[in-house]
């Protein structure tokens, strides 16, 4: 199935207000004690097909090491055993990137013959679903 752009937008817009709608009723309101509230109108939660469309979308997740910019020449001349030294260290964490969006940081690991990423700090859920968009 393929979505375009404005549809995801539209989904993403959809999923945000979900979310909003959804802590409103999970903040508690201070409300004096002899007014009955009405209770409140029903919440598209995880259940919803809209919100399940979106789950299953796919995205790139990226790990960035650091970056660079280099003139046009510089790569031109890029041969194999070259190196590109970068302005990051080795104990500085990596970056997260969720739809080239960064979300969160974290440390290279090793995982069996694989690397990995130890996320060590993520954003918010709502700054991560409007990074999406």
């Amino acid at each position: 199935m393929i979505i375009d752009q404005s549809e995801i937008d539209a989904l993403l817009s959809q999923a945000t207000g979900l979310a909003e709608e959804a802590s409103d009723l999970l903040t508690p309101t201070e409300a004096p004690a002899a007014v009955a509230e009405a209770p409140p109108p029903p919440v598209n939660l995880p259940g919803d097909p809209e919100v399940k469309r979106i789950l299953r979308l796919t995205v790139p997740v990226v790990v960035q090491l650091a970056t660079r910019q280099m003139a046009i020449a510089a790569v031109r001349d890029l041969s194999v055993g070259a190196i590109i030294e970068f302005e990051k260290s080795l104990e500085e964490p990596l970056d997260l990137l969720v739809n080239n969006r960064l979300i969160g940081h974290g440390q290279c690991v090793k995982v069996g013959e694989n690397f990995g990423l130890r996320v060590t700090k993520v954003t918010s859920r709502a700054q991560r679903i409007r990074s999406l968009g």
